[in-house]
């Protein structure tokens, strides 16, 4: 496979291996995932959407006859797993508000709400995360759980300032470039609460506070996230 923009100059790629011609493709899963050329992730979105879809079926025609705790626990089980598996490569694409607005009408289906009833209270009732607060769960989980991939800025100088916490970003132009994983997980870890960061040392506790965090606010996107103006107090963290 050949990775390019859609601006970009596509040259021909001939491969060989034992005589035989190797076809540049466009698209190719590898390991659950389906990645094409573009890196768009509209196919792998696509192919999310549609189990979603079978899900919420399935979820509508129980509803009447099962508990609101069981009901729950089969959104764990099958609805969360196939939202969360790579969420980190495809969760904040312009594409993936299909998978949001998948996700709100399954939550309407659980809460027995109407379609056109606001689902922000109900994520939050249902302790169930928004598509953009999972994507932001599962990418700062990656980066408390690979810190020694990432600099930090008391790393680089001692000057005591109140970003000294953060950690330092490095300069990219490129839009994939900051649009991915790592550059991602820098710009959201500076962006959470000032209590959350000071237990980055303890990955329990890092979890409960940033799972509570995200539960109670239900962002509707990482823009949200990013530009929210209330400061979020989770209790006494020295």
């Amino acid at each position: 496979m050949q990775f390019s923009s859609n601006i970009s100059y596509r040259s021909t790629v001939n491969t060989h291996s034992i005589d035989c011609k190797i076809n540049l493709i466009n698209s190719i899963k590898f390991l659950g995932i389906i990645i094409e050329s573009s890196l768009t992730w509209k196919k792998h979105i696509d192919h999310i959407n549609s189990k979603l879809n079978s899900l919420g079926y399935i979820l509508n025609s129980l509803r009447s006859v099962l508990s609101l705790k069981i009901i729950k626990q089969i959104y764990t089980s099958y609805v969360h797993s196939v939202l969360n598996y790579g969420i980190i490569f495809w969760g904040n694409v312009s594409y993936s508000r299909t998978i949001f607005i998948t996700q709100k009408r399954i939550v309407r289906i659980i809460m027995k709400a109407k379609a056109r009833d606001s689902c922000q209270a109900m994520y939050s009732k249902l302790g169930i995360l928004t598509l953009y607060s999972q994507y932001i769960f599962s990418i700062l989980m990656f980066v408390v759980k690979h810190k020694d991939i990432f600099t930090f800025n008391t790393e680089l100088h001692k000057i005591n300032t109140r970003h000294k916490l953060d950690l330092h970003v490095p300069s990219a132009n490129l839009t994939k470039v900051q649009k991915g994983v790592y550059y991602s997980g820098i710009t959201l870890f500076n962006s959470l609460p000032l209590g959350i960061k000071k237990v980055t040392h303890n990955t329990n506790k890092f979890t409960h506070e940033l799972k509570k965090f995200l539960t109670k606010n239900s962002f509707y996107s990482v823009e949200e996230y990013m530009d929210r103006d209330a400061i979020y107090d989770i209790g006494v963290l020295q």
